[in-house]
């Protein structure tokens, strides 16, 4: 073969390889997701879960779900929230947030602790707690990793955009309400850019005068409501505070405490806020994406306002 025809064919060769580069790094910068935001609310029955992801992939789980009298065996810990974190290949949970000691919250935290690593465990620290939240608890020790109290005025700031602001409980716990363990629970606020996300464990009316008397900013475009839709909560001024415009209630279906309620349901309707519920939806994701209009719902999960 003619030393000529050796070279063309070269050029050629190098010229085609160069091209075939150019378009894989050009699709994978047209196929690489804008960073999110996301927000998903895991259908966990009669209990709350909910798992964040910040832009940067830092992982805050806030609360496990679980049923009373089950076993650390069967618990929505084993069957739902850990198969999830799997899926979402998550190897590390920066921050896991228990809003406050009752079993339907913190029973399902308990296989998550014991089969992945968390980098900091956010408490209310109530000493009312459960035979499952000293079960929690013990396993925190056990397992040496970092523990802290919430108290009113501490942030977490992911770096990324993404900032979290504990509104709640005060240093100096509320005592006397209608029920204190659930009116102490965690409330954080978390904020993306302009976009804010209200998370509030089961606090009832007298934990949102007492964050509303604070002065703490509350102004939030998702409010998840607190207390599965309890009537003890999510009161016309708490409303008129937050302004949502969407609003996740995290229910079993057919529960015996009639959640959500009728009123709650009605003060949200009144308000024009789209209602997501998880014994109607399923698991609830919402993202936010930095520089964009809107809070974007899983174009799977149905609106449930008016619903009833």
């Amino acid at each position: 073969m003619p030393i000529g025809s050796l070279r063309l064919r070269n050029e050629w060769l190098a010229i085609i390889s160069l091209a075939v580069v150019t378009i894989g790094i050009w699709c994978r910068v047209l196929s690489t997701e804008q960073p999110t935001f996301r927000a998903v609310f895991l259908d966990v029955g009669q209990g709350d879960c909910a798992y964040l992801r910040s832009p940067s992939g830092r992982v805050v789980l806030i609360d496990g779900g679980g049923t009373p009298g089950e076993s650390p065996d069967d618990m929505v810990g084993l069957r739902v929230v850990a198969p999830f974190l799997r899926r979402e290949a998550v190897n590390r949970i920066d921050v896991m947030v228990l809003t406050h000691p009752h079993d339907d919250h913190v029973e399902g935290l308990i296989p998550v602790l014991r089969d992945f690593r968390v980098g900091m465990v956010l408490d209310s620290a109530n000493p009312d707690g459960s035979e499952s939240y000293q079960r929690f608890r013990a396993m925190v020790r056990a397992r040496g990793i970092p523990y802290r109290r919430a108290v009113r005025g501490q942030v977490v700031d992911f770096g990324d955009g993404v900032r979290a602001r504990v509104l709640h409980p005060p240093s100096v716990r509320l005592a006397g309400t209608e029920d204190d363990v659930n009116d102490n629970s965690v409330v954080m606020r978390f904020t993306c850019g302009k976009y804010a996300l209200l998370m509030t464990g089961d606090a009832g009316e007298d934990a949102e005068s007492d964050i509303l008397g604070s002065g703490a900013s509350v102004r939030s475009d998702v409010l998840k409501v607190a207390h599965h839709g309890s009537e003890s909560a999510t009161s016309d001024d708490w409303l008129d505070s937050v302004q949502p415009r969407l609003a996740v209630i995290s229910v079993s279906k057919g529960n015996p405490f009639g959640h959500p309620s009728g009123p709650v349901l009605k003060r949200l309707s009144a308000r024009h806020v789209k209602i997501y519920r998880t014994d109607r939806n399923g698991a609830v994701a919402l993202e936010i994406v930095p520089g964009q209009r809107g809070v974007h719902v899983s174009p799977a999960v149905r609106d449930a306002s008016g619903v009833q």
